[in-house]
């Protein structure tokens, strides 16, 4: 005969099971979410200072942001992006949708004649439709030793603090005069609110690059993949030596996946014709800056050479959305006769304003490679001297849509070899290999696990 178990037992096979349950929950609670990769996108908002948008307080929005964008865990969207929805009160309230991102820190600093006294931030998660903020920091007072990096520095660990990031903490290794640091915020702000009313959003994109590195050269302060990536180039422009260029800035956009270096990344693939990468690099391009019309042109392009049509549409319906320069048009028509070389039709012009408006936009220079290849579409490529002409791409490729034996490209392509003379052809054979990994190519931007 069966005993009947004890209520004693039943107790305490209760008590066992329930810590077992409350065991693995705190485990996944406290551990897992550190341990295991993400896949978050954020955006840091504009700063107002007293409810007001000041220079000063752009400015420190905006180093947040690329203090932040240090990260190897967690995406980030660009300053631009990020402010053209912000500051559009039709855009704003989708912003979520808009940017495509998975949570936001926004702030407000309070200042008193002048003097900041505190700041207060917090960090919401939009992921789900009943949002959730996931840290809430307000009133931080702010004593007079504090200077505005020591203050980036704190907000950037609790951020990243709040969201589980457990990629290796970065923050500048160059400590600058307090002074300076603030005249460069205030520089940066600036450039920001003086456009904040803009309709060419698309185009500020590689203007605020250009402000930034014209503000580098005068103040000596970037951030530091921009410094990295400048060097790189420099060194590049000096030696002519595409394996040590080409090594540095696969480096670079490892090191640093959210910033301009995976751009470059992408554009020197296309030039080796190493398709898949330079499609992996633009889609993460797309990502950090959701506002580009050029960015999603770019992957147009490149999905049409590795023939997938549907991917090539559907890339050209996210260039309209975001098109406020009448460009995606253009690239239409010739993609048309991108599929049909036969098709007897003469070959439609790039409106010259285009041209106009992005070499505005970026100081009066010839700078950024979509601008360059504007001009070959144009055929004004020559009316700019090559002092002026500032590129990331290598060139020997033509640009978007344009077949090698086009006379525009030809005629041109001589003219862009004199600013990289002698270009050598040795690239480190790893180098190629990681270019044609498929593994290598999909590790290059994905969270990684820490150690």
């Amino acid at each position: 005969m069966l005993k009947q178990p004890s209520k004693h037992g039943f107790f305490y096979a209760a008590f066992f099971m329930a810590t077992v349950v409350l065991g693995s929950v705190l485990i996944y609670s406290f551990f897992l979410p550190q341990a295991a990769p993400k896949q978050i996108t954020l955006a840091i908002l504009p700063f107002p200072d007293n409810g007001e948008f000041t220079p000063l307080s752009v400015g420190f929005s905006t180093v947040l942001r690329d203090s932040i964008a240090l990260s190897r865990d967690v995406a980030v969207v660009d300053t631009v992006s990020t402010n053209a929805v912000m500051w559009d009160p039709e855009k704003s309230s989708g912003m979520s949708h808009i940017l495509a991102i998975t949570h936001f820190v926004d702030g407000e600093l309070n200042s008193d004649e002048g003097r900041l006294e505190n700041v207060s931030f917090r960090v919401v998660n939009v992921s789900h439709p009943n949002w959730k903020e996931v840290l809430n920091v307000s009133g931080v007072d702010l004593s007079d030793s504090n200077t505005w990096q020591d203050l980036r520095d704190s907000v950037t660990l609790q951020v990243r603090g709040a969201l589980y990031d457990n990629s290796t903490l970065r923050t500048d290794d160059f400590r600058y005069p307090p002074e300076i640091y603030q005249a460069y915020l205030v520089s940066l702000g600036d450039w920001l609110l003086k456009h904040k009313d803009s309709e060419l959003f698309s185009s500020l994109h590689e203007a605020y690059q250009a402000k930034a590195k014209d503000l580098f050269e005068a103040t000596g302060v970037a951030t530091q993949p921009s410094r990295e990536l400048w060097e790189a180039m420099a060194l590049f422009k000096t030696t002519q030596d595409t394996g040590v260029y080409s090594e540095a800035i696969w480096n670079l956009a490892d090191e640093y996946p959210n910033s301009l270096a995976v751009d470059v990344l992408g554009a020197l693939a296309h030039d080796l014709q190493k398709l898949s990468l330079a499609e992996s690099a633009w889609l993460r391009v797309a990502r950090l800056q959701p506002q580009s019309a050029f960015a999603a042109l770019n992957i147009a392009h490149v999905r049409r050479l590795l023939g997938d049509v549907e991917g090539t549409e559907q890339a050209f319906r996210i260039a309209k959305l975001r098109d406020d320069l009448g460009i995606v048009g253009y690239f239409e028509m010739l993609d048309e006769q991108w599929g049909d070389p036969n098709r007897e039709t003469s070959t439609p012009q790039l409106d010259p304003t285009v041209i106009e408006t992005l070499t505005q936009a970026s100081g009066g220079l010839l700078r950024g490679d979509f601008l360059i290849a504007a001009s070959i579409h144009s055929e004004t490529l020559r009316d700019h001297s090559i002092s002026a002409i500032q590129t990331t791409k290598l060139w020997r490729s033509p640009p978007l849509w344009l077949r090698e034996d086009d006379l525009r490209w030809t005629a041109n392509r001589d003219f862009l070899a004199q600013h990289f003379t002698s270009a050598s052809a040795v690239i480190s054979e790893q180098l190629l290999l990681n270019a044609e990994s498929e593994d290598a190519i999909a590790q290059l931007f994905a969270p990684r696990r820490s150690k």
